[in-house]
């Protein structure tokens, strides 16, 4: 067991002084950060104001709401088409556009033209054609007699408020949250077991490769080795996860004194738009979030991180102790495993969608699927006794494959100028 410890303490110790981590774990949380903020920073550089001068023949606009960055002007009205096609860009300092719009009808309105020197964007133009139609459909409701306040009645926004039953008792459910919290959970796992998982098999590989391991096994058994790597890589994946939500913390408040302006003039855009009932929508949304149990939420999402983890570590430590820096022969065996976390991510996906199949019941079961897809259904509401087999069923797997991955490893890790059959793995799976 102290071997075991001094493994561990090894590879932890070895693997956060490199300058890789220090680099990925300072420059981790900036990057995520810098995802949250960059549409404010391009927005801000990129925006610019226009200036759009309207011919109206038809007598059926008198004015066009401007929007941030683009401004209308009708002052030219009297003038003809042909006039300001050839002057608008000089007029007044010079205008970017030219709308035309020729005698129309209301429900027919063709012929309408833009003009401009340079090609408009296509928000510009989806911005103009929208706010002509409704101006239009404002004109025909009335030509109609039809109060276009009743016919938005006629079609009444329908919100089904989201009841979870069992037995008596009730609690307020959320369709949405419980989609976002299991997508985000899964998702999460999926990225984990891929990284760190590789990262366990890249380990073995150059020890392998350098010919350290010789030394090492003539003092510890390979599977305190192979354990004492995964434990130790594992504790660095844990140790940097717990640094970015420290430097995120930090970041976020240096980001809110920054961009506070920024960001407080976007959600008084969004509210504008939105009004009272975006407003309301985000409180019944934050009302909601305050129901869910978050902390037993971590707490599942912890003990299938680390059931997964370990369940997949060692079947990449069996796989970097069979191949040396042969990409080809890396690829081959890594193949399946890589295949399973693929396919449990797809059945995530599916069963996010339908979180009460047989499909759904299997896959949260079966360890190799558990940890991805049953942290993605507890939001969905699972039945404890499901919980509880899910947990059993997958460190049993994990003791599993730590077994016969370790048959593997203390043969596959000594064996070199060889390529290994896969027959030959079933083999060594019986050696005393």
């Amino acid at each position: 067991m102290n071997k075991t410890f001094l493994i561990i303490q090894r590879e932890y110790i070895t693997r956060v002084r490199k300058k890789s981590f220090i680099l990925f774990t300072l420059l981790g949380p900036v990057f995520f950060l810098l995802i949250s903020i960059l549409p404010i920073i391009i927005a801000s550089a990129n925006k610019s104001n226009q200036k759009i001068l309207v011919k109206d023949e038809s007598g059926l606009f008198t004015a066009l709401p401007d929007t941030a960055g683009l401004y209308f002007n009708f002052k030219y009205n009297g003038l003809s088409i042909e006039q300001l096609k050839g002057n608008y860009s000089s007029m007044d300092g010079g205008y970017d556009a030219l709308l035309y719009i020729p005698e129309i009808k209301p429900d027919a309105p063709y012929g309408i033209e833009i003009f401009s020197e340079a090609q408009i964007s296509l928000t510009t133009r989806i911005y103009l054609e929208n706010i002509i139609a409704d101006k239009l459909e404002t004109i025909n409701l009335e030509n109609q007699n039809i109060d276009k306040q009743v016919l938005l009645k006629l079609r009444p926004k329908v919100k089904i408020d989201d009841k979870v039953t069992s037995g008596e008792s009730q609690k307020e459910g959320d369709a949405v949250l419980a989609s976002v919290f299991g997508y985000g959970m899964g998702f999460i796992i999926y990225i984990i077991l891929l990284i760190y998982g590789t990262m366990v098999m890249r380990g073995v590989m150059e020890e392998k490769s350098s010919r350290i391991i010789e030394v090492i096994i003539s003092s510890v058994k390979p599977f305190q080795l192979m354990m004492g790597k995964i434990i130790g890589i594992g504790l660095v994946g844990i140790t940097q996860f717990m640094a970015w939500g420290f430097l995120v913390a930090i970041l976020n408040v240096i980001i809110g004194a920054i961009f506070g302006t920024q960001l407080a003039a976007l959600q008084q855009s969004t509210a504008a738009v939105g009004g009272e009932a975006e407003l309301s929508v985000i409180a019944q949304t934050l009302e909601s979030l305050s129901a869910h149990p978050i902390g037993f939420y971590l707490i599942m999402f912890l003990v299938y991180f680390i059931g997964g983890y370990f369940l997949y570590a060692a079947l990449f430590a069996a796989i970097g102790s069979l191949v040396g820096d042969e990409e080809t022969d890396v690829q081959m065996f890594a193949l399946p495993v890589t295949m399973l976390i693929l396919v449990s991510i797809f059945i995530m996906m599916a069963v996010v969608q339908q979180p009460h199949t047989p499909l759904a019941f299997w896959a949260s079961i079966i360890p190799f699927s558990s940890p991805i897809v049953m942290p993605a259904l507890i939001p969905f509401g699972v039945p404890a006794w499901q919980i509880a087999l899910s947990v059993v069923c997958l460190f049993a797997g994990f003791i599993f494959t730590t077994l016969l991955a370790g048959k593997i490893y203390r043969t596959g890790i000594l064996m070199y100028g060889k390529k290994i059959k896969v027959s030959e793995l079933f083999k060594w799976l019986f050696y005393k």
